[in-house]
């Protein structure tokens, strides 16, 4: 009898203890994911294919009531040198925040744009509530080797946070 009742107390307490994901209303370019064998929770973000070489994200994040920071920088997704690799591949960029310090609800998508342009927003919660920002500016700059060898350009590149 005892075996019962710790086990549906374990049970309880795994879905007293759930992380809450709020919706986002933005899948083509909003994602949230773990690193760290689950053990920190991130936001990815999405570019479209779009003929760029600038990337100038601003995502934006609310939490409800009173919180302190809950964010980190935005960062090239996987890193600096995966996303040149899949830029030159055709692949949409990415770019990623960890969110930190949360215990019982992922932070909100607020708003993300992307060169100026809204790619989605969400109804805010309503007060007390705080608000956070992310901003990042990834610049692909691409040099052509040497291809006199080669039926196809030979590019070199490089990825700069500005």
């Amino acid at each position: 009898m005892s075996i019962i009742c710790l086990t549906f107390l374990c049970l309880c307490l795994s879905f007293a203890l759930a992380l809450h994901i709020p919706p986002h209303n933005c899948d083509k370019y909003f994602r949230y994911s773990t690193v760290d064998n689950g053990n920190t929770f991130i936001g990815i973000c999405t570019a479209p294919l779009v003929p760029t070489l600038n990337f100038y994200w601003k995502a934006t994040f609310e939490v409800q009531e009173y919180h302190g920071m809950f964010l980190s920088a935005l960062q090239p997704y996987p890193n600096r040198e995966e996303a040149g690799i899949s830029f030159l591949k055709g692949e949409p960029v990415q770019a990623y925040v960890r969110f930190v310090n949360i215990t019982t609800e992922l932070p909100k998508l607020y708003s993300l744009i992307l060169n100026g342009n809204e790619l989605c927003s969400n109804i805010g919660y309503p007060l007390p509530r705080t608000r956070a920002s992310a901003e990042h500016h990834m610049s692909i700059n691409l040099k052509r080797g040497d291809s006199s060898q080669e039926s196809t350009p030979n590019y070199k590149m490089d990825i700069e946070r500005v």
